[in-house]
């Protein structure tokens, strides 16, 4: 726990988290509300400019079932969704949903609207600046402690897009115009459409957080047993290749599998000898995404030479536990020796005493003396 609490951050870093954060959501739902408005009243502009009433009618019935806005909310997801933050380590994320495939125009839309709206909630001042390559905007604070909040613009449209089992009902010359459709169509598309890949990946984070926050959030010590690794993984270059998702895996799994709650010490324990017993290697079991349809394997990334180092640094951190030398593993000092209490001390003397003689002899002398005035007294 000692550890734990040197690498917390302070009162002031949570606090600065929470405005940043809470401030950059409320101007969010602010811009999407300013868009909304701009679409009902290009709706009605054309609406009335248009000839005819049936067409007018049948813009209406169109246009009516479709309410829902094109930014549909925003999600914590990352450190700030899992209570993971820790010192030096303060990555800041958000998703912004969008009702269809976000583009560059929209990124752009969303990034030059969000100062007006920052400056009608608060008066500190952000910097604001929109990233096309990582399909996210970056929101920065002009204070001490200096923070980055990074808000990737996604959609459930950009997982909905393969479909091979229809595909291979059809007959070969349907595959190929589709095919050739479908080129055309992503070729038009990748000019205005941000990085799916980007995108897609902001959608497994939102699934990682909902799955983080159902099995480890209540679980005993896990967080805390995380953000020790955590510091481990920004100390140690080689533990970096498990920094993030596969190590939250890791340590779920072991804690959970416990017949008992861990404390921390215990659960640091535990997790090291499961990573020290050989899963990360090739001919190791690997680690099972839950949040992915397909089976998949967390660490098909990690490579041999990398698995091989991060297990031969638990078996030596379980060495050093075994010897009581945990400050080595964690890097800190080691803890001064506790006072024993009084109590403790005045015990260690009397068992002295009875091992002499002393402490008996004393007692029935005393005894003694009490019992002799009491008979002197009562003649």
């Amino acid at each position: 726990m000692a550890k734990h609490s040197s690498i917390y951050p302070a009162p002031e870093e949570l606090e600065a988290v929470q405005t940043l954060v809470s401030t950059v959501e409320g101007a969010l739902k602010k811009v999407s509300d300013w868009m909304d408005g701009l679409n009902k009243s290009s709706g009605k502009t054309s609406s009335n400019n248009e000839a005819g009433d049936i067409q007018v009618e049948a813009e209406a019935a169109e246009t009516k079932p479709d309410h829902t806005p094109a930014l549909c909310g925003v999600t914590r997801v990352g450190l700030v969704a899992k209570g993971l933050l820790i010192k030096g380590d303060m990555d800041l994320e958000l998703v912004l949903m969008c009702r269809e495939k976000p583009t560059k125009v929209l990124l752009y839309t969303v990034s030059a609207n969000l100062p007006l709206q920052i400056q009608t909630m608060t008066e500190d001042k952000f910097e604001v600046q929109s990233c096309v390559s990582e399909a996210a905007i970056r929101v920065r604070n002009t204070k001490d402690p200096r923070l980055t909040l990074k808000i990737t613009l996604s959609s459930l449209t950009m997982r909905e897009e393969h479909s091979p089992t229809e595909e291979e009902k059809g007959h070969q010359d349907d595959r190929e115009q589709e095919d050739n459709k479908q080129k055309e169509g992503e070729e038009e598309e990748e000019e205005e459409v941000l990085d799916r890949q980007k995108c897609r990946a902001a959608l497994a984070s939102l699934r990682h957080t909902k799955w983080f926050q159902a099995r480890v959030t209540d679980l005993k010590s896990g967080v805390i047993v995380l953000r020790i690794f955590r510091d481990m993984s920004n100390r140690l270059a080689g533990w970096q290749p498990l920094k993030g998702w596969p190590l939250e895996l890791i340590c779920e799994k072991a804690m959970a599998t416990c017949n008992r709650p861990l404390g921390p010490g215990e659960g640091l324990r535990r997790v090291m000898e499961c990573i020290a017993s050989g899963i990360l290697l090739p001919e190791g079991p690997g680690v099972h995404d839950p949040c992915e349809r397909d089976p998949t394997d967390v660490l098909t990334d990690l490579s041999a030479q990398q698995a091989d180092a991060i297990t031969h640094s638990a078996q030596h951190a379980l060495r050093l536990l075994a010897f009581g030398q945990l400050y080595k593993v964690l890097n800190m000092d080691p803890l001064p020796a506790s006072k024993p209490s009084s109590r403790l001390l005045e015990g260690d003397q009397c068992v002295r005493l009875r091992s002499t003689g002393g402490c008996q002899k004393r007692h029935r002398e005393d005894v003694g003396s009490d019992d002799r005035d009491f008979i002197k007294r009562m003649k």
